[in-house]
């Protein structure tokens, strides 16, 4: 349990409770533990009397706070923040609007709007030059080393070390070289769009 001493806080919570009173809120409070008569007295009290009681040091309050919870949530703004880190990586990195919308579950016109913002306005789009032929066995070799290290990690992590280890390449290039001898293409055009 925290002890709460600051006087406006205690005063807040005492607000609380009367808050909690007013809105018809009894039997809340008193499945939290509070006692009937103890609701009753703060139900008639003027503001003034809780205003001087949350002044008294002698007078503290305990709170529980629900750890879990709230590190749970922060761990999912966390994971939220680095998946838009990511996705825009991956855009002012070159790649197309299909590779960003499948990985992302975004439509054609999100990424768009995404590329308006993070990219120059004179930045070339579409397809870039696949890289030269020794350079492509390199990326193939990489690419069988990262799905062999983490086979059931994700493609788009996959996709952002495979990037890591050839910075100079657009991950437009990188899908298509990864998919030159793919019987079917790992980038299917659907509804979002097409590969530009």
């Amino acid at each position: 349990m925290l002890r709460i001493t600051d006087p406006t806080l205690k005063r807040m919570l005492l607000d609380q409770i009367v808050a909690r009173i007013d809105a018809g809120g009894i039997d809340d409070l008193l499945q939290a533990g509070f006692s009937p008569e103890f609701l009753d007295c703060m139900r008639h009290r003027p503001a003034r009397d809780l205003i001087k009681a949350s002044e008294v040091p002698a007078i503290d309050f305990r709170v529980s706070i629900k750890e879990r919870a709230i590190t749970e949530y922060l761990n999912r703004l966390d994971m939220m923040r680095r998946d838009a880190h990511m996705c825009e990586y991956f855009i002012r990195h070159g790649a197309a609007v299909q590779v960003v919308c499948m990985l992302w579950k975004i439509s054609a016109e999100e990424v768009r709007g995404l590329r308006a913002q993070l990219l120059p306005p004179d930045q070339p789009l579409g397809r870039n030059r696949m890289p030269a032929p020794a350079v492509r066995d390199q990326i193939h070799a990489r690419w069988a080393e990262l799905e062999a290290d983490d086979p059931r990690g994700s493609l788009r992590d996959r996709l952002y070390r495979l990037h890591q280890s050839f910075p100079d390449c657009r991950i437009d290039s990188l899908c298509r070289t990864i998919d030159e001898f793919s019987a079917e293409p790992s980038w299917p055009v659907t509804d979002f769009g097409t590969l530009s």
